[in-house]
């Protein structure tokens, strides 16, 4: 994986700061996938292990449970943070990219990327190149949910990709719109100033083997204004 080099601007620590946030940016919608990268990411998928968990209980062992999987994938920058939900069993084949949702830069062009480091850029909210294909996931933490708790769920998505229309690296990036789900869900979250697969790989041992608060009935109405902030 070829990362882009960080560029510093006159203040000690933002050649560090932006090492660390550009994670979320998606060059171009992300031709991210780089062939370099594929025997890696694919080695590392056949190893990353599912974690389940629900409100309280034991994750079904049959039929088809609703999910909302939150993860991380590799990518010529820095990589990409998304999540992605339906029902049915552990992955293995292409997701649809309806089941998809994520914040980037939204165009092709490599330049809304890199202007995004300075100011808002208009931003996407979909699947993006790379998103359906398991060999280029880096880190993963699902979550089963009952069928209530998963419309709620994907109504706040729905919500959020109406109300998330811009991307700033500094202010509101893709772990910032994953966080914001998280805690919709009842997930406790990391600072999400981070590289996605270290943002999900935080989330996951934030709350594996912890209950959460189921998701209450009127909780997308309440959730008028998704916090930006995240919980320790």
């Amino acid at each position: 994986m070829r990362n882009q080099p960080a560029r510093g601007s006159g203040r000690p620590f933002l050649p560090m700061f932006f090492a660390l946030t550009i994670a979320c940016g998606l060059q171009g919608a992300a031709r991210a996938q780089d062939a370099d990268a594929a025997p890696a990411a694919k080695a590392k998928t056949r190893a990353a292990v599912l974690h389940y968990t629900s409100a309280g209980q034991a994750s079904p062992k049959s039929g088809d449970p609703y999910y909302i999987e939150f993860r991380s994938r590799y990518a010529q920058s820095y990589g990409h943070a998304f999540v992605v939900f339906g029902r049915g069993p552990g992955p293995g084949k292409k997701i649809s990219p309806n089941q998809i949702a994520g914040l980037h830069p939204a165009t092709d062009s490599p330049i809304p990327f890199w202007v995004g480091h300075v100011v808002p850029v208009a931003a996407e909210t979909g699947a993006s190149e790379g998103d359906t294909d398991e060999i280029y996931v880096s880190a993963r933490y699902r979550v089963v949910l009952n069928k209530a708790e998963y419309d709620r769920t994907v109504a706040f998505i729905r919500k959020l990709q109406k109300t998330k229309t811009i991307w700033q690296e500094m202010v509101y990036n893709c772990n910032d719109f994953v966080a914001d789900i998280a805690r919709f869900v009842g997930l406790k979250t990391p600072g999400t100033m981070s590289m996605p697969q270290t943002f999900i790989t935080g989330l996951r041992e934030l709350n594996e083997g912890r209950p959460r608060t189921p998701i209450a009935s009127d909780a997308v109405q309440q959730a008028s204004s998704p916090s930006q902030q995240s919980v320790q």
